[in-house]
């Protein structure tokens, strides 16, 4: 639960932005550590990678700047300062997807043979990434005081912010009121499923494009269910009922188990 890691002069290392590059890093020695199968190149798999980050990031923020812009219209600089938190999985993961697409369609590579590599690896980019927002305060879930985490009003996290804002909570008070850590939920769950990605793809993969599709299946399914327990502004959700980013994990299982179906039956003949 803590925000900045060290201070040096002008110099602030945020723990979200440090747990980003940790996750890039970690996903990458898991890629690199696949390739050897694949016999594709570390060096386009790294290129690959790269795109697929910096989509990611743009996707993220944008999406997030969207749906709270109210934040940023008095100070658009602020948009940029990314390190500080603020993205959106789902923005990302559209970014990062259309980014690898160009990227994999410049290079004439196989889709579902890359696809399986870098899905195995991203659950476990997710675990460290999803650490971040807990340790900056972000994508929090709702007030439980059976389950709930307080967050301490050093640096201000965003359960405190919210909180006191609402007025639920005194400018005097030490700490938010408990909240669901629905980013270790996430974070935890997305490090089991890496294993699972993991075995499968050395032990039990039986066509490509397997492990490519059902990761998205597996997340889709988490995040609905996850996203029931997590703290959401009035104009994230749908109806006042669900959430924009339940609403896209059904499409993604829906089009996912599609072809991940389809796949399969072109293997069997195959």
């Amino acid at each position: 639960m803590h925000r900045i890691i060290f201070q040096f002069g002008n110099l602030t290392l945020y723990s979200y932005g440090l747990m980003q590059a940790i996750a890039f890093i970690a996903s990458l020695i898991v890629i690199f550590h696949l390739s050897k199968r694949s016999k594709i190149s570390k060096d386009v798999l790294f290129d690959l990678s790269v795109y697929i980050i910096i989509g990611g990031i743009i996707g993220a923020r944008v999406w997030f700047v969207v749906e709270n812009f109210n934040i940023y219209k008095e100070d658009l600089i602020s948009i940029l300062k990314i390190w500080e938190g603020g993205m959106v999985f789902y923005g990302g993961l559209l970014g990062g997807v259309i980014s690898g697409l160009f990227y994999i369609k410049r290079n004439k590579l196989d889709l579902l043979k890359v696809g399986d590599i870098i899905n195995t690896a991203f659950p476990l980019g997710i675990f460290f990434g999803r650490i971040g927002c807990f340790l900056n305060g972000c994508c929090y879930g709702k007030i439980s005081y059976r389950f709930g985490l307080r967050f301490p009003r050093e640096n201000f996290p965003p359960p405190y912010q919210e909180q006191l804002e609402k007025g639920i909570i005194k400018p005097t008070d030490c700490c938010s009121l408990p909240v669901i850590p629905t980013q270790l939920v996430e974070s935890f769950s997305m490090l089991f499923v890496f294993f699972i990605l993991f075995y499968l793809y050395n032990k039990k993969r039986k066509f490509d494009g397997m492990i490519f599709y059902l990761f998205f299946i597996i997340y889709g399914l988490e995040r609905f269910f996850v996203d029931f327990l997590r703290e959401y502004s009035k104009n994230a959700l749908i109806f006042k009922i669900v959430s924009l980013s339940q609403v896209t994990s059904i499409l993604i299982i829906i089009f996912s188990s599609i072809f991940l179906f389809i796949t399969y039956k072109n293997s069997k003949k195959e």
